[in-house]
């Protein structure tokens, strides 16, 4: 294992370490377990209730971005990874820092290569407004080789001056520019750990196996300078507020009570705030496109048609009550998009979807600003209640 300075000079120069041992194989064992199950219930919901325990991720096709409790499995591997590398990752955002990301992704047999990205970027942000920064650190929960499709990193693309070279590149999945230079597969034994500055290029591959790959993410924030834009910030709403600090110490060895992970009891008056209406003329052909479209062992996609093809079966004359989710989810599945813009098809109901997914991003935008309001709320009163408390013991 690698001295934490040598870790810290290494993410400093590159943008990614790695952290060999970051967490017991036994543990990552029983928290895959722990994923895989809970993600088997998830997907057994309706859409809507899948919106709260999902986060955003790119090529979602076959890849889950499952946002996870405080559940014994996921804070013994929690406490060791933040005893294994806390004092890298407190060199890199603070011991100030706050989890931002808790959740496993896995991507599943099929799954296709995602377009090179970084997770946040300097983008809108002048040379001299301080940023917060985002270090990322994903646990392989089983060994992961080249055919399960690992993490492409590409080293040294997290400065500002790469960040404005790549930005004049044309728009594409993968930019020129990345071609000619140096690139790193991410091959980990369980319970390995890459730590990754969150402004680095970097994409989730092909997963040609035959097996599941599964990464616990955590990430983390520091607390000086504002937030940095385009992170999904995949958290489970209702977690209490976590430092680095806390985390190191081991004081969630005990984890604290926590709502189920199944909210499908919350959904009720929210779905209905989410749903957005769709012209019976666009739904019919759309749910064609669907059906023809999507594959058929995906269950997230298929949940789609079932939910279209319901909310079709009982409509109305000439309008479909649809989920907002399932909107979002056809657009990411690239189902809707430009390249179907040339057909005669799309052009007579092209108009009523992108109303309808304007509707969708407006919903999901309302929900998402009242939940950060929230948040804000309760991490001043846990603040507030710490502080007092420090003041009654001096």
């Amino acid at each position: 294992e690698a001295p934490a300075s040598s870790l810290s000079a290494t993410l400093e120069r590159d943008g990614f370490a790695y952290g060999r041992g970051a967490a017991l194989a036994a543990s990552c064992e029983r928290l895959r377990a722990h994923a895989d199950e809970a993600l088997a219930r998830v997907l057994d919901l309706d859409l809507d209730a899948q919106h709260d325990l999902f986060g955003e991720i790119r090529t979602p096709l076959y890849r889950r971005d499952l946002k996870l409790s405080l559940a014994p499995a996921v804070t013994q591997v929690l406490c060791e990874v933040a005893q294994a590398l806390g004092e890298s990752l407190q060199a890199a955002v603070g011991a100030a820092a706050n989890l931002c990301e808790l959740s496993v992704i896995s991507s599943d047999p099929g799954a296709e290569a995602q377009p090179t990205h970084c997770d946040t970027s300097y983008q809108g942000a002048a040379a001299d407004v301080a940023i917060g920064r985002l270090v990322s650190v994903f646990v392989a929960l089983q060994d992961i080789t080249a055919e399960m499709g690992p993490t492409q990193v590409w080293p040294r693309t997290h400065g500002r001056e790469e960040h404005s070279l790549l930005s004049l590149q044309p728009k594409s999945d993968f930019p020129a520019v990345l071609r000619d230079r140096p690139t790193e597969l991410a091959l980990l034994r369980t319970g390995d750990a890459l730590l990754m500055d969150s402004r680095l290029w970097h994409r989730g591959g092909a997963n040609k196996s035959r097996s599941r790959r599964s990464l616990l993410v955590l990430s983390f924030v520091s607390s000086e300078g504002g937030r940095p834009a385009g992170s999904t910030y995949s958290l489970l709403s209702g977690l209490p507020t976590l430092d680095l600090a806390r985390l190191r110490s081991g004081a969630l060895t005990t984890p604290p009570p926590h709502p189920t992970l199944c909210l499908a009891g919350r959904v009720g008056a929210r779905a209905r705030a989410r749903s957005v209406v769709l012209p019976l003329r666009a739904a019919v052909p759309l749910l064609d496109l669907a059906e023809r479209g999507l594959p058929e062992e995906e269950p997230v996609a298929q949940r789609c048609v079932r939910t279209l093809r319901e909310a079709v079966g009982a409509a109305g004359a000439s309008a479909v009550l649809v989920p907002a989710a399932l909107i979002h989810h056809l657009a990411s599945f690239r189902l809707l998009g430009p390249h179907l813009r040339a057909s005669s098809r799309w052009r007579s109901m092209h108009a009523d979807i992108e109303a309808a997914i304007a509707a969708a991003a407006a919903a999901r935008e309302s929900l998402e600003a009242s939940e950060r309001d929230r948040l804000a709320v309760q991490s001043a009163l846990e603040r507030a209640e710490a502080a007092g408390a420090q003041s009654t013991e001096l």
